[in-house]
């Protein structure tokens, strides 16, 4: 079955049309008549919009007559019918005798007399034809058919109706109507492919380009779907490589130019975007007389001072069929009458043939401009080729490294490992060895292959001790954090055996506080882990030393941020990581930290922000091979389309996301999958496969299997649990927690142990572990968070008949629910408080706008306030202490243009 991305207009028109030949009653349409008119240039795809026809066709019962125009034939009388009609020569007896002989005389290529008898003739066999079945004619590349087929198939074509069971469609090349005396007739003319349809087209082929030439394949193709195809087969957009189809079918014509016009021709073919001035200048002709012959056979098209190929398989004709020393000289033209400095270096280099000094300086000096205006994949390009053209070995590994740099920038793991691979066994200097042999660790784990990134610091660990003392931390640091990513024990037997080097020690004073590497904030990342109060110390006295500050690199700010999330202090680490995204136009290094933000993006409860990281970065992964990154960022995506609602979706994201990596040495995706598949399994009511996920990220004994994020997931452990042993379990699992962060904890890891303790110790005790979860004003950090524990208290208060303060406990969850948008929590908290008594809709329609600008529990407690409760009478009821009562009061009255509690109940009830 033929698929087309892009093409659901032209589609749906000529299934209407097909459908219409069947049952002419029920189509409803887009179509006026049975015949339709393509038109569009080479390679848009008007073939295969035909071959969908009839693939159609077959579905519903209609027969389908094919003729293809073909310039052999073109000058035959009569040559494309014989072919339309070979088929129907079995009906010929059936015939009035003088629609037999025409038959005969057509497929015998023997036909004589007017246009105008034969066409009345082929219009009644055609209709006599249709009574026996439903006919579509299908004609491909009218523009080549003989004069005399292509004006009768245009008679029957104007002719054609629905009731008479016949239609047909002529397809022809140009982008206005190819074809005489068809003005009456529907036309669909086809436009290039959008970005969009380009891109998933070449994501859909079986063989894909590295991800260095997709967007170089996308740009030159131009949205033509045959340019992709021919440029994604051969690996590269020159168009000496990507000729393929289009050679052969503009040679005849490029070789009926004259020489003037071709030597135009190739010189715009290669030129890369140069004016015309700068072409001709380089062609030794000018002049609208030389180019006046490409535009009549359409190849081009001159606007202004500039030219373009109408179709890019034009401008790959017109390069590939030039010999090596024309395009050699074309090239070298173009270079030295373009003033433009970027574009005269790279038609120096190529017209190059090895080593040449003076092409790579002319190079790295344009590599050097793009690193300047933030474009690290051209500034890849221009270094990767500067350093083939460099004839001494240290000046081409030099740049080599700096391509590598710059891949690293532009987040093309793929690209990155080729040049590792280039470099690995040629560079002596144990710094260099080790800063590539991190660049290309990364590469590995950011493509998902924590095993492989190992590997490859395993091999440079030796240089620990002879290398400079930022490389030396940058590399222990780096193989801990991959063996924190994997959670292999061998990975972490290495690491810690690196990290334990007589050594580092000695290194790590050097790099302390330095603003030209982040090493010691990676050092502080690795070594203080997982001790939450150590790191929130390094984390103050970092941000002290200014480190955090308007001024800050992305790399710290990432680093800085992630040393907050360690902390558990989600404020600061959501901000840190944001700036580092915001300031940072290098994809490689801020992809580490653009799911980390994603995923505390949902739990800060800024969920709209959550969703365009997610967007955001979905593309960037997918493009640059960051597999790591790409499942990070689902299991964000699935997580919100779970709380949404749509757990389906979600599982359908989780599947997908699963197949791209091996979770046997990616932990840290493990558990972020297993803690979206949760929330899904939860809303679809099915506790038991929630618990079986959640407890996968916890060992047999109940330890956790990672430190920092499997902790984060004790409460929705138990707040799955069912039954006595999974609820002794889970206990287990909790008690297991709090022994291991007894002396570490935090506010967030507190609310979590406190809101476990509520849900499977006694009755006895759950209250007062409600309370404790939900007293800490701090706790508004995770409104989610702290919306399931105020949900599982409204539950307990619900149960234990005690409905007047389970209402408070839900009205203040559904308003954060409703806030972030959980559609399907918000729907549960409905349910409870209709068991608990309640209306619908238990918030106040009429002050839903005035306390638009307040959080949950402050909307709550202003609430209660207009009703005339003092603060204690609110503290009682909210398990909050009276001071924080009046701090929220304190905070809130600005912010709704009041100036005490007197003006409340007018502000809400008029």
């Amino acid at each position: 079955m033929t698929i087309l991305l892009g093409r659901d207009p032209e589609l749906r028109a000529l299934g209407t049309l097909v459908d219409g030949l069947v049952d002419p009653a029920g189509t409803v349409g887009t179509v006026a008549t049975a015949a339709v008119v393509i038109v569009g240039e080479f390679g848009l795809g008007k073939t295969a919009l035909l071959t969908a026809a009839a693939e159609h066709a077959a579905r519903v019962g209609v027969r389908v007559l094919r003729a293809d125009g073909c310039r052999e034939e073109a000058d035959l009388p009569f040559a494309a019918l014989g072919q339309l009609l070979a088929s129907l020569t079995h009906l010929v007896d059936d015939l009035p005798e003088h629609l037999g002989r025409t038959v005969e005389a057509l497929t015998h290529g023997t036909a004589a007399g007017d246009v105008r008898t034969v066409s009345l003739h082929v219009l009644q066999v055609l209709v006599h034809a249709a009574r026996h079945a439903p006919l579509a004619v299908l004609v491909d590349d009218a523009d080549r058919l003989d004069q005399d087929s292509l004006r009768t198939l245009l008679f029957v074509a104007r002719r054609a109706r629905l009731r008479d069971g016949l239609g047909i469609v002529v397809a022809g090349r140009g982008d206005v109507r190819p074809l005489p005396g068809d003005t009456a007739l529907p036309t669909l003319a086809l436009a290039p492919l959008d970005a969009t349809a380009a891109a998933a087209l070449l994501e859909s082929l079986p063989v894909r380009p590295p991800a260095r030439v997709r967007q170089e394949i996308l740009d030159a193709a131009a949205g033509n779907p045959l340019a992709v195809r021919e440029m994604a087969a051969a690996g590269t957009a020159r168009p000496l490589e990507a000729a393929g189809r289009g050679a052969t079918e503009f040679a005849d014509v490029l070789g009926g130019l004259p020489p003037d016009t071709r030597r135009l021709l190739l010189h715009a073919a290669a030129a890369e975007g140069a004016p015309v001035a700068v072409i001709e200048t380089a062609a030794g002709a000018a002049g609208p007389e030389a180019w006046a012959p490409a535009e009549r056979a359409g190849l081009v098209v001159l606007d202004g001072p500039r030219v373009a190929f109408r179709s890019p398989l034009a401008r790959t004709a017109c390069y590939a069929l030039a010999t090596a020393a024309d395009r050699r000289h074309a090239h070298l033209g173009l270079a030295g009458a373009d003033r433009e400095p970027d574009r005269s270096a790279w038609q120096r280099a190529h017209g190059t043939v090895g080593d040449d000094d003076a092409v790579g300086a002319a190079l790295a000096a344009v590599a050097e401009r793009a690193e300047v205006r933030g474009a690290p994949r051209a500034a890849a390009r221009a270094w990767e080729r500067a350093a083939e053209c460099s004839a001494e070995s240290a000046v081409r590994l030099a740049r080599l490294g700096r391509a590598l740099v710059s891949t690293y920038a532009a987040g093309d793991t793929a690209w990155m490992a080729d040049l590792r691979e280039a470099m690995e066994h040629a560079v002596p200097d144990a710094t260099v060895r080790v800063r590539t042999a991190v660049l290309g660790a990364a590469a590995q784990a950011l493509a998902g292959r924590q095993c492989a990134a190992v590997r490859v610091l395993e091999g440079v660990a030796p240089l620990v001790g002879v290398t400079d003392p930022a490389s030396a931390v940058l590399l222990a640091t780096f193989l801990r954090v991959v063996a924190d990513f994997s959670g292999l024990p061998e990975h972490d037997a290495a690491a810690t055996a690196l990290m334990a080097h007589p050594a580092l020690p000695s290194a790590v004073g050097p790099v302390a506080g330095s603003t030209g590497t982040s090493a010691d904030i990676m050092w502080s990342l690795t070594t203080l882990r997982p001790d939450r109060v150590a790191t929130a110390a390094a984390l103050e006295e970092a941000l002290r030393a200014g480190r955090g500050g308007p001024e800050a690199n992305p790399n710290d700010l990432q680093n800085l941020g992630t040393l907050a999330d360690q902390a558990d202090d989600i404020h600061r680490a959501v901000d840190l990581l944001a700036r580092a995204q915001t300031g940072s136009r290098h994809e490689g290094p801020s992809a580490f930290g653009a799911g980390l933000l994603a995923v505390l993006l949902v739990e800060h409860g800024r969920w709209t922000e959550a969703s365009r990281t997610v967007a955001l970065w979905s593309a960037l992964a997918d493009a640059g091979g960051l597999a790591w990154v790409a499942v990070e960022i689902a299991s964000v995506e699935a997580s919100l389309l779970a709380w949404r609602g749509e757990p389906a979706a979600a599982h359908e994201v989780l599947a997908r996301a699963r197949q791209r990596v091996d979770l046997g040495d990616n932990l840290v995706l493990d558990v972020r999958l297993r803690a979206a598949a949760s929330i899904a399994a939860m809303v679809e009511g099915d506790r038991a496969q929630a618990y079986r996920q959640l407890r996968g990220a916890f060992t047999h004994h109940g330890e956790a299997r990672h430190a920092l994020l499997s902790t984060r997931l004790i409460a929705r452990l138990a707040a799955a649990a069912t039954g006595p042993t999974e609820r002794a379990d889970a206990a287990a699992v909790v008690a297991r927690v709090r022994a291991a962060t007894a002396d570490r904890t935090t506010t967030w890891l507190r609310m979590l142990l406190h809101h476990a303790d509520a849900l499977l110790g006694s009755d006895h005790g759950a209250e007062h572990h409600f309370r404790l979860a939900l007293t800490d004003p701090a706790g508004e950090d995770w409104p989610l968070e702290r919306a399931q524990a105020r949900l599982h208290y409204g539950e307990w208060l619900r149960r234990r008949r005690r409905p007047l303060e389970a209402r408070d406990m839900l009205v203040a969850s559904l308003e954060t629910f409703e806030t972030l948008g959980a559609s399907a929590a918000a729907d549960r908290v409905r349910a409870e408080l209709r068991a608990a008594g309640a209306a619908d809709h238990p918030g106040p329609e009429t002050d839903a706008d005035a306390l638009a600008p307040l959080s949950p529990q402050q909307r709550e407690i202003v609430r209660l306030a207009a009703a005339g409760l003092r603060n204690r009478e609110i503290a009682e009821r909210l398990h909050l202490s009276p001071r924080t009562v009046g701090s929220h009061l304190h905070h809130a009255y600005p912010k709704l243009g009041v100036s005490g509690r007197h003006q409340l109940a007018t502000l809400l009830h008029g």
